[in-house]
């Protein structure tokens, strides 16, 4: 049996079969919403640090984003943390003092996303910083 179908036919089925793909694969459905929280750049205290930070929450989980522009002085040591003290109260040695580690830095350079631990409350924190933990020198900071 041959079945034949007009023009307008085939051209109605592809374009709902197109619609129907788009809808389905599109990656705006597929990107979650964002919200950011906190952003802003780096004040040196030991080196300085360049590019802008971002926290965001996304599905549940909340991220901090350095930049593509990010860039510091490569240590072996830096951690990335968040702070309950002030910026200007900060030191290498008291940096990690009731600090939260969010994680080791995987590069010196570029854009990189680090997932904060579950759980983690930043109305108790009020800075962010680059600390090297191996000789307790203070990189940079910056205010929540």
């Amino acid at each position: 049996m041959i079945f034949r179908l007009s023009r307008a036919a085939i051209a109605s089925l592809a374009l709902g079969v197109a619609f129907s793909m788009t809808a389905a694969f599109s990656p705006v459905a597929a990107q979650s919403a964002e919200r950011v929280l906190a952003t802003g750049t780096w004040t040196k205290k030991s080196y300085a640090s360049a590019g802008t930070w971002t926290i965001v929450e996304r599905d549940g989980e909340t991220v901090v984003r350095l930049s593509a522009d990010f860039r510091t002085q490569n240590a072996p040591d830096l951690k990335l943390f968040l702070s309950p003290l002030a910026a200007e109260a900060l030191t290498g040695k008291n940096a990690t003092n009731g600090a939260l580690l969010i994680a080791p830095l995987t590069s010196s350079r570029g854009a990189q996303e680090y997932s904060l631990p579950e759980g983690a409350d930043l109305s108790k924190f009020t800075t962010i910083i680059i600390h090297c933990e191996a000789f307790s020198k203070l990189w940079s900071v910056a205010e929540l």
